[in-house]
């Protein structure tokens, strides 16, 4: 188990990458997103984006399952705050294959001693390494000894 005191600023890292099919995104939007250009192709097709399109939140839920197995599980994680901020740069679509990166932005330690510190930590999907999602977040992270 890694603790605060282990992760250094800068720390980059991958996390997997998997390929969302039209099928993928259709039952996740009609389950949580069900917009039209998520859910209906033909309706999709009429859209602005052209096309279907995967719900921001799949996107997000995606880049978090390859990044909680690849680096966060072994991280004496408390939780986050807050998510300070989320982009979506670019629609991801049937057929794209997601890419997982990281990187530690900032680390600070509270003015109370209360046995954690904190992480500013960016997370970010890519496509054919372009960025479609970044997001960061603040994440409580236990120190050692406390």
């Amino acid at each position: 188990m890694r603790y605060f005191e282990d992760v250094d600023v800068g720390e980059t890292g991958t996390f997997g990458a998997e390929t969302l099919t039209k099928a993928d995104i259709v039952a996740f939007a009609e389950q949580w997103d069900p917009q039209r250009f998520h859910a209906d192709e033909e309706a999709a097709a009429k859209s602005v984006h052209g096309g279907l399109i995967a719900s921001g939140l799949h996107t997000i839920g995606v880049a978090m399952y390859h990044w909680v197995e690849g680096w966060l599980d072994d991280v004496a994680n408390l939780g986050a705050r807050y998510i300070r901020e989320i982009r979506f740069e670019e629609p991801v679509r049937p057929g794209d294959t997601l890419g997982i990166r990281g990187e530690v932005l900032e680390k600070t330690v509270p003015d109370h001693t209360d046995g954690h510190g904190y992480l500013d930590y960016e997370l970010a999907a890519y496509v054919d390494g372009e960025p479609v999602m970044t997001m960061v977040t603040d994440l409580v992270v236990e120190r050692h000894g406390e």
